[in-house]
């Protein structure tokens, strides 16, 4: 009875409806697990995989017709399954072919088979995947009859399944996601809201300075992946101080990109608060020049210590060996210096950076004097002991440059996930795509060009560049017209009706024995036309 139906009330085509689209797509897919299932792997294993391929490929053009028909009968995310745990996942997780892959991950699970290492975690998600796959069985069936009786109406039946479907799927995705790949915490992902928020308001800030302009945000200028998160650590470290960067922080609040540079952030923030207006603009301009730095071997080095160390599960000493200076510097915490401080000898024949104690509230400096260095001398050579380490202000801008642009290099190659968020969450902020006049426009579909898939239409499959010349041909409705446009020979149970693709009216089988293709209606394949189209069309053609 099933076979006598779809032979009878098959749907056109070139219908762009949902459930149309549907009936398709899931014929290709039955065609495909047939042939798989017949199929002897061990003889063919090449075949196998490109069955296997194109299988979770059907897949994958079956649940985005799913999609399509809930975004169409519930347009309000709040009647549907939650998707705010996705914020949570690694953003390389979520791709084109990610709900095909959960489904074929569902029926693996639900035919007896395990997750490579995680037996137990495949025990616990095997009966939520049997009822994903069983529902999604019973689903299939009821979308393909409704698409037999009437593609353009979803009846309360099928509506409830679809629900239960989103809610089913949904569950299963977050499980099984997280039981593959470490998933945020909301604290997490609150603290990596905030490394947005201060990346935000260092790329403002570096606008109105000159260091990013305009254009480079435009046409994303690479330079920018590199230059914004070096900006980043000086603006959270002083500029500002009580965002992600405040190392006053317990560890466990900090971000997860932190927590391995805290130890060398708080160092680096020492020396920054000695440079004055002029060094820390030229710190600015070479952190956000494209031009690299003349690195030595040992600085470069350095960083790839760091590695090794976070490999061996050893704590890396960041502030012992990026922070080093030359050996040819005297540090201050040698006995010779701390002596001579004591001993209140002059001390700006001794360390002339050491003179004056700057105050935070006051741009002036306090000079010292001979009473107050036996009290406060050690208090004066903490506050600047990173200062004179090194030889010159170029010696310490230079070094600046190097931990800094170590620190955010790092970030690129140790956590490359959580850095794309961070920039695209910037540079690619929600828009909202509902239509604020409420309208929805429908335009002509055309043949799919997906390989694998020569039966399915629809509007989707049509190329972005030919919808925007298509024009919409407003086909006459079956019911309107009970007899041939052009001879009025009436239709029966054998004369059925047939539309033309060029001027929407209904003929009989003689008079649309024409097909042509009407690329300006959006069918690059040639389609059913009427005789006094293309009549019409052919004349057009030779003049």
């Amino acid at each position: 009875m099933l076979n006598f139906r779809k032979l009878l009330c098959r749907p056109q085509v070139d219908d762009w409806s949902p459930l149309a689209k549907f009936f398709f797509a899931d014929e290709a897919l039955n065609t495909v697990a047939a042939e798989l299932d017949a199929f002897d792997n061990r003889r063919h294993p090449e075949r196998c995989q490109q069955l296997v391929a194109k299988l979770r490929s059907c897949q994958d053009r079956v649940l985005q017709i799913i999609e399509e028909m809930l975004s169409y009968l519930f347009p309000d995310p709040r009647d549907r399954a939650p998707r705010d745990y996705r914020v949570k996942f690694p953003d390389d997780v979520l791709h084109d072919s990610f709900s095909g892959q959960l489904w074929f991950a569902a029926e693996c699970l639900a035919a007896g088979s395990n997750i490579v290492d995680r037996d137990f975690e495949s025990d616990a998600l095997r009966p939520l995947a049997k009822s994903l796959s069983r529902h999604v069985d019973e689903l299939r069936d009821m979308l393909k009859l409704q698409s037999l009786k009437n593609p353009s109406v979803y009846p309360e039946k099928v509506k409830n399944a679809l629900l239960v479907f989103d809610h089913l799927f949904a569950e299963f995705e977050l499980n099984y996601v997280s039981t593959m790949v470490p998933v945020k915490t909301a604290r997490e992902y609150e603290l990596q809201l905030e490394m947005v928020v201060l990346f935000s308001e260092t790329l403002i800030r570096a606008k109105k300075k000159g260091l990013i302009t305009e254009e480079q945000i435009e046409t994303c200028d690479p330079t920018i992946m590199f230059s914004l998160p070096r900006l980043a650590i000086v603006c959270g470290l002083v500029i500002y101080p009580d965002g992600p960067l405040n190392m006053d922080r317990p560890q466990e609040n900090m971000c997860e990109m932190l927590r391995p540079f805290r130890r060398l952030l708080e160092k680096i923030k020492l020396l920054l608060l000695t440079l004055d207006d002029n060094e820390m603009s030229t710190l600015e301009s070479k952190l956000s020049s494209s031009l690299e730095s003349d690195f030595s071997p040992e600085e470069v080095s350095l960083f790839s210590d760091f590695c090794l160390q976070r490999k061996t599960g050893e704590r890396p000493s960041t502030e012992a060996s990026v922070l080093s200076p030359s050996p040819v510097v005297t540090v201050l915490s040698q006995p010779t210096v701390l002596q001579n401080c004591k001993q209140g000898c002059d001390v700006e024949n001794v360390c002339p950076e050491i003179s004056a104690i700057e105050t935070p509230d006051e741009s002036s400096c306090v000079p010292i004097d001979d009473s107050t260095v036996s009290t406060a001398g050690h208090f004066v050579c903490s506050q600047t002991a990173p200062r004179i380490r090194y030889r010159s202000s170029n010696d310490l801008i230079h070094r600046l440059f190097v931990c800094i642009a170590g620190i955010a290099d790092q970030w690129q190659s140790t956590y490359p996930s959580d850095l794309r968020v961070v920039l695209k969450t910037i540079f690619h902020p929600v828009i909202d795509d509902e239509d604020p006049s409420g309208k929805i426009f429908e335009e002509a579909g055309q043949v799919a060009r997906r390989p694998g898939h020569p039966e399915e239409t629809g509007i989707d499959a049509a190329e972005p560049s030919d919808l925007q010349h298509v024009h919409v041909v407003s086909w006459v409705p079956d019911e309107e017209c009970d007899s041939c446009s052009l001879c009025q020979v009436r239709f029966s149970f054998v004369r059925r009706r047939h539309h033309c693709r060029c001027c929407g009216n209904i003929f009989c089988g003689r008079c649309t024995t024409n097909f042509v293709p009407l690329p300006s209606l959006g069918y690059a394949k040639p389609v059913r036309v009427c005789d006094q189209c293309f009549e019409f069309l052919s004349a057009d053609t030779v003049n």
